[in-house]
């Protein structure tokens, strides 16, 4: 059996089409918990509709909006069996995606969370791009740490939808509400330090994209990467507890990432705020007293900076090797 956690908030018409996704699941033997974080449309009204036609379904809806790491916390709390997948509203699901992802878990003891490929699709849910992170099998948890250790605060290898095993979240631990959307970051590297993951290579998720800026999740954008370098440094200082050498080299070579991000936030803030809120960025820094010399000198040079960087941040056109591969990777839902 598989508990499938759905989170969703204010999706309702894509939120139909995930539902209907699930199940025509090849893997029939699971309960769907729906988790609606107060969602203001007909949310309820649809999943009330499918709760009523199918009786693994099981809908809550929070009086107030908990935000996604608690309404996920939420549903993986409800669940009544040890393989829990987690979905996102809005999101196509290939028809073999549980089977896939229950498969790895049962044959791989060792393994804490199956993951896969996804597909960026368009308006018409045509696949134009493919992410494929790594081959299929079975990833050491060192090589996904190192990813998350290379790449930058808004990139992660496991994009969010994921099967864990229940007994680890709770040993390990449930998503920190503090670290808002990208708490599932810090959920996947937590129990990371001690289990493998699974890669399912097929694409069997297509999730659509809009053009969405990080900024989008969080008000103060300074702040939240902050919050977020602090929750690099406290994961490389578990991974390498007791390895004195190698602790000094992530450290230092993340004080030199911190910085050369920041300048990617502070360009960020430039081109998109106004000049007050550049302004106000200042009380976020905390102790990072190297992230204040940056900003000192952005201050200095920020009238500059905004009409030029104006011009840039093009977004790179899809290539042909691009085109074919998502064709490839398109599926249909029946």
């Amino acid at each position: 059996m598989v508990s499938i956690v759905l989170v969703t908030y204010n999706r309702a018409k894509r939120l139909k089409l995930s539902i209907d996704d699930i199940l025509k699941q090849t893997f029939q033997d699971f309960e769907l918990i729906i988790c609606d974080d107060c969602s203001p449309d007909n949310t309820e009204s649809v999943c009330r509709d499918f709760e009523l036609r199918d009786s693994r379904i099981k809908y809550y809806r929070h009086a107030e909006n908990k935000q996604m790491p608690e309404n996920l916390n939420f549903g993986i709390q409800q669940a009544q069996f040890e393989y829990v997948a987690i979905l996102h509203d809005g999101d196509r699901f290939r028809k073999d995606l549980i089977e896939q992802w229950y498969n790895a878990m049962v044959n791989n003891e060792n393994v804490a969370m199956v993951f896969n490929a996804l597909g960026d699709s368009d308006s018409e849910d045509q696949i134009f791009n493919v992410r494929q992170e790594f081959p299929e099998g079975i990833v050491k948890r060192e090589q996904l740490l190192a990813e998350y250790f290379r790449r930058s605060a808004f990139d992660s290898p496991v994009y969010g939808e994921a099967m864990v095993r229940k007994s680890l979240v709770e040993k390990y631990g449930y998503l920190k509400p503090e670290y808002s959307f990208y708490a599932d970051v810090d959920f996947w590297m937590d129990q990371l330090h001690s289990y493998d993951a699974y890669y399912c290579a097929d694409t069997l998720i297509k999730t659509p994209v809009k053009s969405f800026q990080p900024w989008e999740f969080e008000d103060d954008i300074v702040r939240f990467n902050v919050m977020l370098f602090d929750m690099g440094w406290t994961h490389r200082k578990k991974e390498f507890a007791g390895q004195p050498v190698k602790l000094l080299r992530e450290l230092t070579l993340y004080q030199l990432f911190k910085v050369k991000h920041f300048v990617y936030i502070l360009l960020l803030v430039t081109k998109n705020f106004p000049r007050e809120y550049f302004m106000n960025c200042r009380k976020s820094f905390g102790r990072h007293y190297s992230f204040f010399l940056i900003w000192a000198v952005f201050y200095v040079f920020h009238p500059l900076l905004k009409p030029v960087l104006q011009t840039v941040t093009q977004r790179r056109a899809p290539t042909e090797a691009d085109k074919a591969q998502a064709a490839k990777s398109n599926f249909e839902f029946s």
